[in-house]
């Protein structure tokens, strides 16, 4: 267990990879899901959650990482091979381990955003759904695309509840001339916010 490389685990603003190669990085990062299945299996967790555990990254390819590599390839080493930069999977089998996949790569990037919007939010969660669909993560569970359209509105409404204390709502100047007399709802400020426990950027991802 190496939480410390994880950037929502990290103090400061000097992250531990700066010291470490890309390839050296990857295998921290991919190595959370081998943690986390030894972990259930030692507290007893039904096999039934553990899936969830190694497919919540399926076979996705860890791109932070693998672009670094090829920025530091050089003629002798040549281009770093992408499937070496992939999670192992098994990719999802159900359709809840889908969501659950989906979830995770979405509260992360949202967690990252600088200024969250319900816009912002669901294009976030359309472009992850599409990028895992188009990468055949969702290729094992029988997803249908109604079922995942009807998924990432759920998902899309959660997020913008939960963020709501965050969402920068138009001005009234902004509105249309109809909207403009409508009073907004009282939105926490940020001392309220303060003391609300913080969210775990990528979820251990």
């Amino acid at each position: 267990n190496k939480p410390g490389y994880f950037v929502e685990n990290e103090l400061g603003s000097m992250s531990r990879h700066k010291e470490l190669s890309p390839a050296m990085s990857q295998l921290i990062i991919v190595g959370h899901v081998k943690d986390g299945i030894e972990m259930a299996k030692e507290y007893g967790l039904p096999a039934v959650l553990r899936q969830f555990i190694e497919t919540h990254h399926g076979t996705t390819l860890v791109e932070y990482f693998y672009n670094a590599a090829k920025k530091k390839q050089d003629e002798k080493s040549g281009a770093p091979s992408e499937s070496e930069f992939r999670y192992a999977g098994p990719k999802p089998r159900t359709k809840e381990a889908a969501i659950v996949m989906l979830a995770d790569v979405v509260e992360g990037t949202v967690r990252a955003l600088p200024e969250v919007t319900p816009t912002k939010i669901e294009a976030v969660v359309h472009n992850m759904a599409m990028k895992r669909l188009q990468d055949g993560q969702f290729d094992e569970c029988d997803l249908s695309l109604r079922e995942l359209s009807q998924i990432e509105a759920s998902i899309s409404k959660t997020l913008a509840a939960h963020y709501h204390g965050r969402i920068q709502y138009p001005t009234p100047s902004d509105m249309p001339p109809e909207l403009s007399l409508v009073k907004e709802p009282k939105t926490e400020t940020a001392e309220d916010t303060e003391s609300k426990p913080q969210r775990s950027d990528q979820n251990n991802n």
